[in-house]
C-alpha cells in the first residue's frame, strides 16, 4: 500500500519537531552554537532556494519550448 505525499510530509514534520525538542532538552548549555538561526536567516534561505528553483524551472521550460 502506497502512502500519500501529504501523510509522508506530516510524518517528517512531526519527526523533526520531536528531534528538535529532544535536542533542546538534552543540550541546553551547548545551543549557543545555533544562535545564527534567526527568522530573517530562514527567510533568506527560503528566498534563495525559491529563486534557484524558479530559475531552473524557467531554464527547463525555455529548453523544452525550443
Amino acid at each position: 500500500m502506497r502512502t500519500c505525499r501529504i501523510c509522508l510530509y506530516i510524518r517528517y514534520f512531526i519527526a523533526f519537531i520531536v528531534l528538535i525538542i529532544v535536542t533542546s532538552l538534552l543540550f541546553k548549555d551547548k545551543l549557543h552554537y545555533l544562535s545564527f538561526v534567526t527568522p530573517w536567516n530562514a527567510v533568506i534561505v527560503i528566498f534563495i532556494f525559491g529563486i534557484i528553483l524558479f530559475l531552473t524551472k524557467l531554464i527547463e521550460y525555455l529548453n523544452e519550448k525550443d
